[in-house]
């Protein structure tokens, strides 16, 4: 009896981890702007940082909000939401800082029972600072560890 009652709170518990949404990832992201991820989930919504670079030698440092929202099936997520970035941006003339607001638009997708998550999305970016300057083109995928 102890043997079965162990195998059926294993059990419930293994059904119940699965069923639970991840608080933390980290990851990592290829795209316009390619580096690392940190994404913390708020109950429905998240927060997400990042360091990232372009093919300009531009640095970013970036933070939004996401409101998300199941789509499609089991463990497919949309997520949408704006925030801001600092940098460091190359000029023709030299270094220039740079501050910034962006948006972002995704899908995606945390496989079942494993603790890994994919993404692409579209993260277009205005430029306040040094001059207003557009960063349109900026899709990407990203791979992320759950936990």
């Amino acid at each position: 009896m102890k043997k079965f009652l162990v195998m059926a709170t294993l059990l419930v518990a293994t059904l119940t981890v699965s069923a639970q949404e991840y608080n933390w990832a980290l990851g990592v992201r290829a795209g316009g702007f390619s580096g690392l991820t940190v994404k913390k989930t708020l109950g429905e919504n998240a927060l997400e940082f990042g360091a990232s670079w372009n093919w300009n030698n531009n640095l970013n440092v970036d933070g939004v909000y996401l409101w998300q929202q199941p789509v499609i099936g089991e463990g497919f997520t949309l997520y949408y939401g704006a925030g801001a970035y600092v940098g460091l941006w190359e000029t023709e003339e030299s270094s220039a800082f740079a501050l910034g607001a962006e948006g972002v638009v995704g899908l995606e997708y945390k496989i079942p029972n494993v603790p890994v998550a994919f993404s692409l999305d579209y993260r277009p970016g205005i430029n306040v600072l040094p001059a207003v300057a557009g960063n349109l083109i900026n899709f990407g995928l990203g791979i992320k560890y759950c936990f």
